[in-house]
């Protein structure tokens, strides 16, 4: 994961928040091929965002400080470049078998209408206002959050961060979405028609909520780093304390909860909040569980192959569904699916991020004119 280990400086990779990619990735995915009692994997999802948007927000600061202004233009290549090449793999597989995993639970057999919206980053609003269920292609619907989210976030961090109260005036905007995007969804709220989740569960502000409590933290953070007001010892308290919050509200996560206005718009928003908490501990202090997750094939698994799994988890259980039966059959395409989130990281997702850095690294001549 990269992220800015000091204020100011490039970006390094932090192995545990890799690690916790991965976590989070495998719970998600043995959520959807049935594993038994992981109901409070969903809250997984807003974990995911709280990363993203910590990561996210911490590399423009980085940015920011280092050359004093926000570059747009180089931002949206560098994120296309990470974000795009896999997900145009998918579609392309997708494709190629629609045969055999078209229509998967319930979806729409409308292969072009799947893969519009696929493609244009508009899944959840598919899936949230209009009731198309894309099938193996759902796990894009969250993708779609986050880059909906990033269309206009960068935007202001690059106009207001480099301006006197425009931190405050971020701030403000921040908290207004980790408040008002929950509240803004519940009258909108009716239980689903068949056994998924309520539509409202993928509208966009919900799940904008808790990429806002990761933006919110990164500010935070380095206000505090930069003032000197953050130590060890409070990296350490604040990755305990809000570990100990997520398991409370995943043991309290109730089965019932895709019918459950209150766990949707209520107990998500939250988890996204104190696991915003816990990434800004986990990146910023040595501590037990920081050095669980920071293992090495764990790291190396959320940093190559946890993005690739995510993505075609679903394709894989769609093929294999009516082969498997039982916790072990569970099990097995549990294996299986990992294996091929593997195979993707090494022939797509190491391919492309190296080209990624091939294009982003500086030029020579732009090294030239800063030396000057």
């Amino acid at each position: 994961m990269d992220i800015p280990i000091a204020t100011g400086r490039a970006p390094a990779r932090i192995a545990a928040l890799d690690g916790l990619r991965a976590v989070l990735a495998i719970s998600i995915s043995a959520y959807h091929l049935g594993a038994p009692g992981l109901q409070s994997a969903v809250l997984a999802l807003p974990v995911f965002y709280a990363l993203s948007g910590t990561l996210i927000t911490s590399l423009l600061l980085a940015e920011l400080h280092r050359r004093g202004r926000v570059r747009l233009g180089r931002f949206v290549l560098n994120r296309s470049l990470r974000i795009a090449p896999p997900v145009v793999v998918l579609v392309v597989a997708v494709a190629l078998l629609w045969p055999w995993v078209g229509g998967y639970g319930g979806s729409t057999s409308d292969l072009w209408l799947a893969a519009g919206l696929a493609l244009t980053w508009t899944t959840n609003i598919g899936r949230a206002f209009l009731g198309v269920h894309q099938g193996v292609l759902d796990p894009l619907w969250s993708l779609s959050a986050e880059e909906q989210f990033y269309v206009f976030w960068p935007v202001l961090a690059a106009l207001l961060l480099p301006v006197g109260r425009g931190r405050r005036l971020l701030l403000g905007i921040l908290v207004a979405i980790v408040v008002l995007g929950p509240l803004c969804c519940a009258p909108f709220f009716t239980p689903s028609p068949d056994s998924g989740p309520a539509s409202i569960y993928y509208a966009p502000p919900l799940s904008m909520s808790s990429l806002a409590s990761g933006c919110l933290a990164a500010l935070v953070l380095d206000r505090l780093r930069r003032s000197g007001r953050w130590s060890g010892k409070a990296g350490r308290l604040t990755t305990w304390c809000s570990l100990a919050a997520l398991t409370v509200l995943a043991a309290l996560f109730p089965a019932d909860w895709k019918s459950d206005p209150l766990s949707l718009l209520l107990t998500i928003p939250l988890a996204g909040a104190v696991a915003a908490a816990c990434i800004a501990g986990l990146g910023t202090s040595d501590t037990l569980p920081a050095r669980l997750l920071a293992v090495r094939p764990l790291a190396w698994f959320g940093a190559r192959a946890s993005y690739s799994l995510y993505l075609s988890h679903l394709v894989v259980l769609a093929l294999v569904e009516h082969r498997i039966d039982g916790v072990l059959g569970r099990a097995i395409a549990l294996a299986v699916a990992i294996v091929v989130g593997c195979v993707g990281g090494v022939l797509v997702e190491i391919p492309t991020d190296r080209f990624r850095r091939w294009v982003m690294r500086p030029r020579r001549s732009a090294l030239r004119a800063s030396a000057r």
